[in-house]
Order: C-alpha cells, then structure tokens, then sequence
C-alpha cells in the first residue's frame, strides 16, 4: 500500500465517523424530545365542567353518554340513567392522564397497534374512538385508544389476560402521526351500553304484603303479615306459606338490579300484554306494580311501577317515653325524608321496560301449591 492509498483510507474513515455522529446524535435527539414530553397531560386544559356528552365507537359498535338536566343518561337505551360513578371516574382518569411514551406512528404500524380509525376500517385493527364533546356538541377532544401494554412485554397479546395490562398506546387529538404511550389501560372504555347503566332497579323493604296475578288474570295467591316481625300467612286462609318461601318472596324484591333496559320494546317480543302481575304493600305506605313478561336468554322482561306517598306521621310505641319521643320522631323524619328521594326516583321508572336475571324473578312466578310446606313422607313400616 502505497502512501496516497493510505490518505484515502483514512479519508473514507473520517466520513464514516461524522456520519456515525451525527446518527447518535440525532437519535439522542429524538430521545431528549420524548423526555421533555413524557409527564405532560395527555389532554391539556380540560375542564370536566363542560365535558356533556362522551361517545365511544369501535367496530362492535357506538354509544353516547349525554348529560342532561336530570343528569347523565345512555342515549341507545332510551335515556335511562347512566352510572355516574363510573362516567366520573373516567373524566377523573382523561383529565389527570400522563404521557409516558410519545413516538413517531409509522403508517405501516398502525394496524399492528390498532391505531387505525374505527370509521376507516372496522376490523379488529381498529382502534377506539373516545371523544369529548361540549354541551352544543362540538368536540374538547379526542383520544383513539390502541393496543393495551401487557406488564412484561411490549405490546399486548391476546393469549394474556386482560389482568396484565398496564397501559394503552393511543393518538391523541388530530395529531395522527404520533403515538403516545400511558400507564392507564382503560379497559371498561368499551361501546356496551348495559354496562354504563345504573343498575339499581327497586329496593322495596318493610313489605306488608304481595299478591300475584296469573297471566290469564286470575288470582294466583296473596300472602301478608301483620308486623315485619310476625310470621306470613295467605290472606282469607288458615292456611300458612312455607316460611322460607315467602321470605324468598319479599327479598326477590328487597334488592333487584336490572340486566339490561329494552332499547325498542314494541319489537322485541316482552310478552308483558299478558303478564304475571305482582303487587307489594308496604308497611311505609308506597305500593309497587312488577309485571313479568317473557323470558329471554336467561332473563325475564319486566315493567316497574310505583305508587303512593310514605306515611306523614309516626304512630307512637305503646307505652312510649316521653324522652324517647324526639328522638324516635327526629328518626322518623330522616327515614320519611330518604324515603321520598327514593320514590321520586321509582316512579319514573314505568317509562322503561328492563330484562332482570331469572334467579330473582322465579320465587314470584310460583303458584299458590309451590309456596305451600312440603309433605312430610310417611316412614315404611318394617
């Protein structure tokens, strides 16, 4: 090797080098970009106040959750309350949300991050769209929710479980070409509207008495009782019901949730024009109307209604102290007081129809012979 070959060598190396450079340098650039980012809001200013509608829409489907004067509802079910425990809890999450990662999204990843637009393609590719919108319907902004972060890998798989994720890629606002990294995985963020529903259908206790009607209008059977603590009996009867029969009665509608609200009752084929019909009597003074309709995929169609007022004045204790009696008046008060709040919430409930589980609604479908003790067998005789 002579001494010019020499030079140029050592030419070709010193340009490796710069080049080399500045690729470092230009990575550690992008790497002080992200830096700067990460810890910033994902959704800078947003004022929860004026968030009135949120819509979520992927390739199953879309759903809107409006707020209103009576507050919060879920328009594809007929505007039946929503859970507002839950709503709060994602504006909570959108407004305090970080940023972890934020990277350049290469067009050729987006279907691997599922970051495409569910509108554009509604495949399992696609993404879900989250928007905010004020209360004149213009959008605050706009989240395209991806592919959840598994803990231990970097993307998620849909062999793990939903328990591992730890995180979500998204886009944020209009800005498409960048994909940005948070540690909430936002896994309830989904289009099912019976899962935004309040769930609380009736609570109906100090009940006095029920009455069912078969579905062709005749009397099925009424069982009362006199006291909450005394013991049931069939009304105009010596006849007394299985004791934990009739208790398994009154707690199918002490505490009964709803699965689900009928979006278009006249189509879905309810069978509530021929319903089994229960009527509770309650100690309080209001009363409730149960009408059962078809069953339905492990559910039953109902229709609800109330009635009545609780009662104005406390009957006093026999034999009441006089200085027990501001005290069980001031009591009395309070209960009347919550009293009114619950049934001015459940008289607006006729206006739905809902599908309750059958395990609630079954001990109210029994006739009179089924509520009745079992026979005792005889013994064989030796």
């Amino acid at each position: 090797m002579n001494r010019k070959q020499f030079l140029v060598i050592i030419a070709v190396l010193a340009v490796l080098v710069v080049a080399a450079a500045a690729v470092l340098l230009s990575d550690r650039s992008g790497w002080k970009m992200t830096e700067t980012r990460a810890g910033q809001k994902v959704i800078p200013g947003l004022k929860i106040s004026e968030v009135a509608e949120i819509a979520i829409r992927n390739a199953s489907g879309e759903l809107h959750l409006v707020k209103g004067t009576g507050g919060w509802s879920v328009r594809e079910r007929a505007d039946f309350p929503a859970d507002t425990d839950r709503i709060g809890e994602l504006l909570i999450k959108l407004a305090e949300l970080k940023i972890v990662q934020d990277e350049i999204l290469p067009e050729n990843q987006r279907a691997r991050l599922q970051l495409v637009e569910p509108k554009d393609q509604a495949t399992q590719d696609s993404g879900t769209l989250l928007e905010l919108k004020d209360a004149k319907g213009a959008s605050l902004d706009r989240l395209l929710l991806g592919k959840k972060v598994l803990r231990n890998t970097e993307v998620a798989s849909p062999a793990r479980g939903e328990d591992a994720a730890a995180g979500r890629y998204l886009v944020a606002g209009k800005d498409a070409g960048r994909m940005l990294a948070v540690s909430e995985p936002f896994t309830q963020v989904e289009p099912r509207a019976d899962a935004w529903l309040v769930k609380d259908l009736i609570r109906i206790d100090q009940v006095k008495s029920l009455a069912a009607t078969g579905r062709d209008g005749k009397p099925r059977w009424t069982v009362t009782r006199d006291s909450e603590s005394a013991d049931w009996k069939f009304a105009g009867s010596k006849e007394k019901p299985d004791l934990q029969k009739a208790t398994d009665l009154a707690s199918s509608v002490s505490w009964m949730n709803l699965v689900d609200v009928v979006a278009d009752p006249a189509n879905a084929g309810t069978g509530l024009d021929r319903a089994v019909v229960i009527r509770v009597q309650t100690f309080d003074g209001p009363a409730y109307t149960l009408r059962i309709g078809n069953e339905a995929g492990g559910n039953y169609y109902v229709g609800v209604a109330a009635a009545g007022e609780p009662q104005k004045r406390r009957v006093p204790a026999k034999n009441e102290k006089a200085e027990d009696k501001a005290k069980n008046d001031k009591e009395f008060e309070e209960r009347r007081k919550k009293l009114v709040e619950k049934l001015e919430r459940e008289k607006k409930l006729e206006r739905w129809t809902y599908r309750v589980a059958k395990a609630g609604i079954e001990p109210l479908l029994r006739d009179r012979a089924q509520l009745l003790p079992e026979k005792k067998k005889d013994a064989k005789k030796g």
